[in-house]
């Protein structure tokens, strides 16, 4: 099986470019390994769920935010496997093979 490439864009800047990604209650989640962490700044919002805590990034690009537009779980493990390394993207992101 062949997984294709998903590449993350929002406004002029690449994200990141992976097949690294589980998908958790529909959303895709990306492996951070993979991504260009240089626009991403964690910030001070929390969330939680029935998963755990959920933390939250803004993409800076350019001088542009995207406030809370990526976020990642901080201690979610499912099936002996840990997703605190995965981050998910809103809406304005783009997603594309």
């Amino acid at each position: 099986m062949v997984r294709l490439k998903w590449e993350i864009k929002w406004d002029s800047a690449q994200l990141g470019k992976t097949n690294d990604f589980v998908m958790i209650d529909g959303i895709k989640y990306f492996n951070r390994d993979f991504l260009n962490m240089e626009y991403l700044k964690e910030n001070d919002h929390h969330t939680e769920d029935d998963k755990g805590q959920i933390n939250y990034y803004d993409i800076v690009v350019d001088g542009k935010v995207y406030e809370n537009g990526a976020w990642y779980y901080t201690d979610y493990k499912s099936h002996a496997r840990d997703f605190s390394n995965f981050v998910a993207f809103g809406e304005d992101v783009k997603l594309s093979v």
